[in-house]
């Protein structure tokens, strides 16, 4: 276990700690989860890891993420028009944490809304700490055969049509590029962090500023501190404690501690956005500090693809929220919210709000 900033970045930085968890017997977390996907991004080491990420990399960049921001502002609208006709109080956590990534996700990679819920679901059995061998097994082949409807939907578009994510990856492994497990695995994983890396900050985010009413009445009165506090959301709860395991490839040294071959290291990556040493007073939500949350997005070969995405979608999505309810507060007490004990992300279970109509 690594516990603060420069170490995790050393070990994801360093090519002696591997990230090809895709063979039988891997240290997991959860068991057969996403990193058992055979030829995915995720489990790839340079140099398979930099060709592939070469194919989709153009699609996440600042300038492309900064194309479709109408279109996920007019998504985040219809979720809260959604919202504003449903129950009140609701359910933030389902009703906008979980219900707004899915169709984000789904318009971005051109995957038909449709064909996702069963993949959700299965997403989450895989990211749930207390399901059997039987129900990890079942979601992982329910993800593999979305990922083949995916592919298959895809296949007869004209050129002009695949320019997106999974269409470049499609493209890639008819030129070549690509294994066929590296067009699957990859396509999945495009799908799993476009909503499983969103659904914590949506839920965590607004119930932190509201937990902070001056500095949620600074974004209001001052529009470009949305951008501040979706940051530092990101790094004052991270999405999960612990970031996936990395193996040592071979005998590593570090502060004259042996981590044998095949040791497997995990890094507390709230150790890392919250290494006093960087952030001063790291326990203090301020969206006014001047350091940044990109320890949140790892470091090294695997620096998380959509860090551009995520920072746009949460700044649009808690501007629009509070501005559209502008007098939304909790509808519970703070202490009886609680966190869900079972996921791999820091989400409270439910998150009660309500408004005035």
């Amino acid at each position: 276990m690594i516990t603060n900033k420069d170490d995790i970045a050393t070990v994801f930085t360093d090519r002696r700690f591997s990230r090809e968890l895709a063979f039988h017997g891997a240290p997991r977390i959860v068991g057969d989860d996403t990193t058992a996907v055979q030829g995915s991004i995720f489990n790839l080491d340079p140099p398979d890891h930099t060709r592939v990420r070469r194919v989709v990399a153009p699609y996440y960049s600042r300038s492309a993420t900064e194309r479709h921001r109408e279109m996920v502002t007019k998504l985040i609208h219809t979720t809260l028009d959604e919202i504003a006709d449903g129950p009140n109080p609701t359910d933030l956590v389902k009703s906008f944490a979980a219900s707004l990534p899915p169709a984000i996700a789904c318009a971005l990679l051109k995957v038909r809304p449709d064909m996702a819920g069963a993949f959700v679901n299965s997403f989450s059995v895989q990211t749930a700490f207390r399901n059997t061998p039987a129900s990890l097994a079942a979601a992982s082949t329910t993800i593999a055969k979305f990922s083949r409807r995916i592919i298959d939907s895809r296949r007869h578009d004209d050129v002009a049509d695949r320019d997106d994510p999974i269409g470049a990856l499609l493209t890639a492994y008819e030129n070549g590029t690509l294994s066929e497990a590296e067009l699957h695995g990859t396509a999945s994983y495009l799908v799993v962090v476009g909503v499983g890396s969103l659904v914590s900050p949506l839920a965590t985010g607004p119930l932190t500023l509201l937990l902070h009413g001056d500095q949620l009445r600074q974004c209001r009165d001052n529009p470009k501190l949305w951008a501040r506090a979706a940051e530092e959301v990101l790094r004052y709860h991270h999405n999960g404690v612990l970031g996936l395991p990395r193996i040592a490839a071979e005998d590593v040294d570090l502060h004259g501690v042996t981590i044998r071959r095949g040791d497997a290291v995990c890094a507390t990556m709230l150790g890392a956005t919250w290494d006093p040493a960087y952030y001063r007073d790291p326990a203090k939500f301020d969206i006014h500090r001047m350091e940044n949350a990109d320890p949140t997005f790892g470091a090294g070969p695997h620096f998380c693809l959509g860090v551009h995405q995520a920072r746009m979608i949460l700044a649009i999505a808690y501007q629009a929220l509070f501005e559209r309810f502008a007098d939304l507060e909790l509808a519970v007490p703070e202490h009886e919210i609680s966190f869900d004990q079972d996921s791999m992300f820091i989400l409270p279970s439910s998150l009660l709000v309500t408004w005035n109509t």
